[in-house]
């Protein structure tokens, strides 16, 4: 009798572990619906709501003002040399990584809306870079507004202040209001072929992790001046919601982060019937350019 059931017991514990899903084995990690729709949409902006309420969100006129900050002092973090494996590196991706953006009222809808992006902690005591165009606010269309951070698990921290910026390099650094903050240390040592690696949110889905090479450096349109910003141009998959988003090396340091994507197409034009090849740039702000708007902490 023992021998009978036996194999089907056996079989039916292996189908059991098989039918687990893979992310669920994994520490940390969170399953995310496939589609662009955010599940922690109305959590955050329930505590946005709370936090505007008590006076703790950094607004538009501040901001603005505080964009011409262009130097601060930090203590960082010394560049890793020890390779580490994908899952470490995402993991350390993930650690660092919060989603930064505004949430505002929108002066042609009358509506508020909630426009995340990417940045990545750089200092234990909340400093967080990103890029310049994420948080310079769209005054314009905007009525209202507020700058603010989430974690991957929708718990919303207030943004203090912005510490300085580069528009031309599109580098700035904030500081979030936050605790146990994990940061990435800054590696400038980087070459063309060297593999990298970035978490971020292209058009919503969330938590979308790649790896690609670094193609090559270069300066945008004539810019060929020694202190000019220097962007990295890298094949890992990011897109429109990825802004921000640390770019790492195979030790887990933040080499640059998403800055833009530029498209070209044979024979110009914008329609991509009968134009032959298609190419797709995908540009990072170098680390190299975010420490220029850092000083050393005596």
């Amino acid at each position: 009798m023992k021998t009978r059931f036996a194999v089907p017991l056996v079989l039916a514990i292996v189908a059991g572990a098989l039918a687990v899903p893979v992310a669920a084995q994994v520490p940390e990690a969170r399953l995310f619906p496939g589609g662009a729709v955010d599940p922690d949409e109305s959590k955050i902006i329930e505590a946005i709501d709370e936090l505007r309420e008590s006076g703790a969100l950094l607004d538009v006129p501040a901001v603005v003002s505080q964009l011409e900050r262009k130097t601060c002092q930090l203590e960082l973090l010394p560049a890793a040399d020890r390779k580490l494996a994908g899952r470490e590196i995402w993991q350390a991706a993930k650690r660092s990584h919060l989603r930064l953006g505004w949430y505002r009222l929108c002066t042609t809808c009358d509506q508020w809306h909630l426009k995340l992006g990417g940045g990545y902690v750089i200092s234990a005591d909340g400093a967080v870079a990103t890029c310049e165009h994420l948080i310079r606010p769209e005054e314009d269309t905007t009525r209202e507004g507020y700058l603010l951070a989430a974690d991957d698990d929708g718990r919303v921290y207030p943004v203090t202040e912005v510490l300085a910026s580069n528009r031309r390099a599109d580098v700035a650094i904030v500081r979030v209001k936050a605790e146990g903050l994990t940061p990435l240390a800054l590696n400038t040592a980087v070459a063309p072929g060297d593999s990298v690696w970035c978490y971020s949110e292209p058009l919503g889905q969330r938590g979308y992790f790649s790896q690609g090479i670094v193609n090559r450096f270069f300066h945008r349109g004539r810019q060929r001046a020694a202190d000019g910003p220097v962007v990295i141009s890298v094949s890992a998959d990011w897109a429109p919601g990825s802004s921000g988003s640390a770019v790492l090396d195979e030790c887990g340091n933040a080499v640059g982060h998403v800055s833009r994507i530029s498209s070209f197409i044979e024979g110009g034009g914008e329609s991509l019937r009968g134009r032959g090849l298609y190419l797709v740039i995908r540009e990072a702000a170098s680390a190299r350019d975010l420490l220029r708007l850092i000083q050393p902490t005596e």
